[in-house]
């Protein structure tokens, strides 16, 4: 996916946190109505403990709903991260979700949300 510009010095860490949250958000907006609101943050914790060992700053997302994550306060997690190491994480945990839902619901669901949610991480740029 990588929509955005990892190697942009006018995007800040905090920015493109926010806006693969968003991301998330609304993966979890069009799967609600099909499989529930737990099932995306059931989703995301369980790819991110897939995705932890390669990206450790994605731990706070195992223990916690996504919906608890404000990225001003993560900040001290992102220490030492580059922004190219973020968006390869925070894809990663993505395309675990990916995974997930295909699992859940075969191609229903992911390959019309997967255009959706890359559009939108490409506005965000």
């Amino acid at each position: 996916m990588l929509p955005i510009h990892d190697d942009s010095s006018s995007i800040s860490q905090e920015q493109i946190t926010q806006a693969y949250l968003n991301a998330i958000e609304l993966i979890d907006d069009r799967v609600t109505p099909y499989l529930g609101k737990a099932t995306t943050r059931a989703l995301v914790q369980g790819a991110a403990t897939r995705v932890q060992n390669t990206y450790p700053f994605l731990s706070c997302l195992t223990n916690r709903p996504y919906t608890d994550i404000v990225p001003s306060i993560i900040h001290e997690q992102l220490s030492g991260i580059t922004a190219q190491e973020l968006v390869q994480g925070l894809d990663a945990l993505l395309q675990e979700c990916f995974a997930g839902l295909r699992e859940l619901t075969g191609d229903l669901i992911v390959p019309p949300l997967h255009e959706e949610v890359a559009q939108q991480l490409q506005q965000a740029q």
